[in-house]
């Protein structure tokens, strides 16, 4: 099992992972659509574009215009998810010394990577508690849940909760031999998994996670850049030349059989 675990299932959820989203990303892409959909005013440029899509990636301009409550803990959890990897990328690369970069000493830049990492944890937790919370308590939310958006909740959760686990007092992490082991199998040539059970457990569920992100709802993080470019197309030439309404007819005789 520990071999499988270690050695195996890695390589299977990441290419799961690669595969299904591509797929996904390129069944979006191939769908017909018969008429532009984009949203007005929409910027002319390219420069213009990419700025109004950062903008709607930092912030959620659209969500916090429609429902500021779920505004609010909607960003708060992709924001502390995005500290989460962003901190374990360059925490476990570093061993937790990426701040003596700007001139920390070694124990200054552990103690400040620890709260950082516990403040995103905090953060992910409470906003993943919140719009449980928001599923079950509001009529109109829980008539729409399915079994799913409970399970994708319950299974970040359950993710998070063993990641914090391992910063409890009394709990030893040897970051060192998990560095070498995640390069290992970044090199191909996997070292066995003699590691810690509560990282084993940790790093089982987040290959599950994987292995079940291109089929489950959470797939929307890669959907919002598919979504965002189409809305945010440059405006259409008026009047349209008739090849292209020519075209639109087309497609949307096929989007109809």
């Amino acid at each position: 099992m520990m071999y499988f675990t270690g050695q195996i299932l890695p390589y299977i959820a990441v290419a799961v992972f690669i595969a299904g989203v591509t797929y996904r990303v390129m069944t979006w892409l191939k769908a017909p659509v018969p008429f532009q959909l984009t949203l007005f005013p929409a910027p002319n440029t390219s420069a213009g574009r990419t700025a109004a899509l950062a903008k709607e990636l930092l912030f959620f301009s659209s969500l916090r215009r429609g429902d500021k409550t779920l505004w609010f803990w909607a960003w708060l959890m992709h924001i502390s998810l995005a500290m989460i990897i962003a901190g374990h990328a360059v925490g476990i690369y570093f061993l937790t010394h990426q701040f003596t970069l700007i001139g920390m000493t070694e124990a200054a830049s552990s103690k400040m990577s620890a709260t950082l990492g516990i403040i995103a944890g905090i953060g992910f937790i409470a906003a993943l508690a919140m719009l449980l919370y928001r599923r079950i308590s509001i009529p109109e939310v829980r008539r729409l849940s399915d079994p799913a958006d409970y399970f994708d909740i319950a299974l970040l959760l359950a993710v998070l909760l063993t990641g914090m686990m391992m910063r409890a007092p009394g709990v030893h992490v040897d970051l060192v031999s998990i560095r070498e082991y995640l390069g290992s199998l970044i090199m191909l040539s996997p070292k066995n998994m003699q590691l810690d059970s509560l990282f084993v457990i940790h790093f089982f569920l987040i290959n599950v996670l994987m292995i079940y992100f291109p089929f489950s709802k959470l797939i929307h993080m890669a959907g919002f850049f598919v979504n965002r470019s189409m809305l945010l197309e440059a405006e259409p030439v008026y009047p349209t030349p008739a090849g292209v309404m020519r075209d639109a007819r087309v497609l949307k005789k096929r989007s109809v059989k």
